[in-house]
């Protein structure tokens, strides 16, 4: 700090009898018991950021309330960016603060569907969740055709020779046949917004008695990887459609 700014600053606190803050050029000081001056850093954070729940609702909003960050220019938000921070989350973050702060404006947040990977299904579960919660792939409709046409006697009987599993399945009226469980499966569950393509990535499918079957990721995460690249393309085309300047990272 100059000379001259301190000596100004000094006089401004003789003229403050006795007040303990005051402000100068937007900056707020604090005289401690010494006497001496202290800048105080806004604690303050920013409203309550928007919730969404899709990348076109996020683009909506950043187009509606656009001219607000945009310090005055239409087409440029200056200093805004996007931030992917993982498949089901996206950060509309805004320009940085004099305290070096990015308040977040709004937030992109896909709900998952509700199914536990690793952990044990019945029947009917398995069912339902490989219909609502998974893309349709060839893979999928095996596994669909093996639990829908189990028996519950059929899995203590299966032939399992620690990758494969071989069951009973009911053929027909009165027949069945063998059928082999494919591992890896490969498969594409809603995992990320849905305005994306679904990663697919290999999963290993297991059954054990009482008509229990299991999905165990096998991919070592890299469908995140994935599904960032595939977020950061889909908001790039878009804002470049809606002729907005904003930088996104993933």
């Amino acid at each position: 700090m100059e000379l001259r700014e301190l000596e100004g600053l000094t006089e401004l606190a003789r003229e403050a009898e006795g007040k303990k803050t005051f402000e100068v050029n937007g900056r707020t000081y604090f005289i401690d018991g010494r006497g001496d001056l202290e800048v105080v850093k806004e604690t303050s954070v920013p409203q309550s950021p928007v919730t969404l729940h899709t990348l076109t609702g996020l683009l909506d909003y950043i187009v509606a309330e656009g001219k607000s960050f945009s310090n005055g220019q239409d087409t440029v938000l200056w200093g805004a960016r996007l931030r992917i921070d993982n498949p089901t989350t996206v950060y509309f973050e805004g320009s940085l603060d004099k305290y070096g702060r990015r308040p977040v404006q709004a937030i992109a947040k896909f709900q998952t569907p509700d199914f536990e990977f690793g952990d044990w299904h019945d029947q009917e579960e398995m069912n339902i969740a490989m219909q609502a919660a998974f893309v349709e792939t060839d893979d999928r409709d095996v596994i669909l055709k093996v639990i829908g046409n189990l028996k519950e006697s059929d899995v203590k009987q299966a032939s399992d020779d620690g990758v494969t599993q071989q069951v009973q399945i009911k053929s027909g009226v009165a027949s069945v046949a063998d059928v082999k469980v494919p591992n890896p499966v490969v498969l594409a569950p809603y995992r990320t917004f849905l305005e994306v393509k679904q990663p697919e990535s290999k999963f290993i499918f297991r059954m054990r008695s009482g008509m229990m079957s299991a999905i165990f990721e096998a991919d070592g995460g890299m469908w995140k990887i994935e599904a960032a690249a595939l977020i950061k393309q889909y908001l790039e085309d878009e804002l470049k459609k809606l002729e907005l300047d904003l930088k996104v990272i993933a």
